[in-house]
């Protein structure tokens, strides 16, 4: 099968996608976020609308070299320049849309929602206001079941300011129950009295380097955005390590891998974390319900292959 995947992969996760797929099918996988753009030094009234010109052409010669495809799957169509997604989607012949950000980060309209075959959402809420199919996020590397203890009790790395409050009361908690060898990152540029035990950096950090980290790594946080439902990668990349979350997405108790064991929904404005949570071992995720979440599920979902 002939397959175009188009995303703004900035997180790598699409890649991810892209990777698995090539083993069986000839795939042309555009991360619309490394095209290149040779007018960063142009006049500034200038500069953006030779970039999109420069991107367009750069991304239509990509497209020109397979001529037509039996699907199109693009991840979070709304990230995506119109005209590069208009070329795109004219070249296939199934389209497909994966939504891995809610409406409330990146509306869509009915119109545009319409423009598909089949959409696919992670928001629960958005699938069902507007007809989608419901799905989720997908654990993208093998299973890891050293059950190593690890080097931090707990880990988190998250972008913006907004979030940081919900993290410093979860750094409170952890002190008081004793234990600081945790590793909280935030990239930001750093804030004035912010507790002690948050990390500030600039530069993102690659998927690998946060994988790394999650191994090493005894409980994995997870801070839901303002209307988010849909569940992070972070949940699928704990299950593939063995790890605990402490989230404050409540929407998880509604999918069939949650465990109390493992996950501890907490109240973001008041956190508590009982102390057994911490000390008591990971319960392992029954086989069928975890290989239900592996990239071979989600693209067997997806792609309806049999």
């Amino acid at each position: 099968m002939k397959i175009l995947l188009v995303c703004k992969d900035i997180g790598g996760y699409a890649g991810k996608l892209a990777d698995y797929l090539m083993t069986e099918h000839d795939v042309c996988f555009i991360d619309t976020s490394s095209l290149s753009n040779r007018f960063d030094r142009a006049p500034k009234i200038l500069r953006r609308p030779l970039k999109r010109w420069a991107q367009l052409r750069q991304f239509k010669k990509v497209l020109g070299k397979a001529a037509r495809f039996d699907v199109a799957l693009i991840i979070n169509p709304a990230q995506i320049d119109p005209k590069q997604l208009a070329a795109g989607l004219n070249v296939a012949d199934r389209k497909i849309a994966y939504l891995y950000d809610s409406f409330s980060r990146w509306p869509m309209t009915r119109e545009a929602l319409a423009g598909y075959d089949e959409v696919f959402s992670f928001d629960p809420g958005n699938a069902e206001s507007y007809g989608l199919k419901k799905h989720y996020n997908f654990i993208y590397e093998d299973y890891v079941a050293d059950g190593a203890p690890g080097d931090y009790s707990a880990f988190v790395v998250m972008a913006g300011k907004d979030r940081v409050p919900a993290l410093e009361g979860l750094a409170r908690e952890f002190d008081r129950l004793g234990v600081t060898d945790y590793k909280f990152l935030v990239q930001c540029k750093p804030i004035p009295g912010a507790h002690p035990g948050i990390t500030f950096f600039e530069q993102r950090m690659s998927l690998e380097s946060v994988g790394e980290l999650v191994k090493r790594s005894r409980i994995i946080l997870d801070i839901a955005k303002p209307g988010q439902a849909g569940l992070s990668f972070r949940f699928f990349e704990a299950m593939a390590s063995r790890k605990k979350v402490i989230t404050t997405n409540r929407s998880v108790v509604d999918y069939d891998f949650y465990n109390p064991a493992n996950i501890l929904v907490i109240d973001e404005a008041n956190p508590v974390i009982p102390e057994r949570f911490i000390t008591d071992p990971y319960v392992d995720v029954p086989e069928t319900i975890y290989q239900k979440y592996t990239l071979q599920g989600w693209v067997k979902t997806v792609f309806a292959f049999a």
